[in-house]
């Protein structure tokens, strides 16, 4: 079985043959694929970087043929630009997508490109693979602000990529703080918070943060988060904003009066994705309290509506039942 996008708001359940062996590709068979917003919002609107027809996911936890278990770092890079040789491949200026511009991890069968494999530890459970690809990205915004020890950031968003960056920053020695204004999501993660021991509020006064994340795509966050910098202070621009918002002049001039430094971080390298094995190995426990659910692949239109409205953390379509035929 696979899902294919044929059109915005069209998702057909068709057969997942075996594809064809291709020189620099591996074929693996799908265990688990994770949602991500940005996969429901590819379903409702479409997406600049879209092809369609198109398998979406890249969140993938899949088996090759001799039953190694890997996911897959999402890109498929030229390896030849300045991008790619200096260890930026997420910003090749060749870059394909799996998921995007080539098939991804919402089917039974997917061939991958080999340079783009993550192998797995033997004892992580698979299903928490399909986080490397999210928490990796996190880690390539944090990497951008160079955290130092007891050093303060406010990240707001406390979805499951604000939650993960959140943290990801305590085990670098910095003190983070989430900003969630619904109170509903703040006692949902609660159990979350305790086990990874951060602190979250709904809203906070405090103008003197070293540094700030975006993990929400509110405008109006984002220029919050200015604010609460201090002078001298850094901010990764992380979650893209939302087109219908507007971010006033004040809020942007923030960046001229403190002298912010503002740093872009978009997706991730494979080294990212490779600590980010690392991080979900040292805290399993935490990142299974994230999951939402584990649901079969005919379920995905349903939780899709779930995560756009901001509903759910982390769930995962289950694949292993999924058969080869629709």
């Amino acid at each position: 079985m696979k899902l294919v996008l044929t059109a915005p708001g069209r998702l057909e359940a068709q057969a997942s043959d075996r594809p064809a062996a291709q020189d620099g590709m591996t074929r693996l068979a799908v265990e688990y694929c994770g949602i991500c917003r940005t996969d429901a919002k590819m379903w409702r609107t479409g997406h600049r970087d879209l092809v369609l027809p198109r398998v979406p996911g890249h969140e993938v936890a899949a088996r090759d043929e001799n039953g190694r278990l890997f996911t897959v770092w999402p890109g498929k890079a030229c390896g030849r630009c300045r991008h790619c040789l200096g260890g930026r491949e997420n910003l090749c200026d060749g870059m394909q997508i799996m998921g995007f511009h080539f098939d991804g991890g919402f089917s039974r069968h997917l061939l991958a490109p080999t340079t783009s494999l993550i192998p797995v530890p033997a004892d992580m459970p698979s299903h928490l693979a399909c986080f490397a690809e999210p928490a990796g990205c996190a880690l390539n915004a944090l990497e951008k602000l160079g955290l130092g020890a007891g050093e303060r950031l406010v990240i707001y968003g406390g979805g499951t990529l604000g939650l993960v960056a959140a943290l990801a920053a305590g085990t670098m020695g910095a003190r983070p703080l989430v900003i969630e204004h619904h109170p509903d999501k703040i006692a949902k993660s609660e159990a979350f918070r305790q086990t990874a021991q951060v602190a979250c509020s709904i809203a906070t006064q405090d103008d003197e943060f070293d540094a700030v994340l975006n993990a929400c795509p509110d405008p109006e966050a984002f220029v919050q988060g200015l604010a609460r910098l201090a002078r001298g202070g850094r901010c990764a621009f992380f979650s893209g904003l939302t087109g219908g918002g507007q971010l006033s002049a004040d809020g942007i001039n923030l960046i001229h009066y403190k002298e912010a430094a503002v740093f872009g971080a978009y997706g991730l390298t494979r080294r990212h994705m490779t600590a980010a094995l690392a991080l979900i190995g040292r805290y399993p426990r935490a990142f299974e309290l994230l999951v939402e659910a584990i649901v079969p692949p005919q379920d995905v239109e349903r939780r899709f509506s779930d995560l756009l409205e901001g509903r759910s953390f982390k769930t995962i379509l289950d694949f292993r039942s999924a058969g080869d035929c629709g």
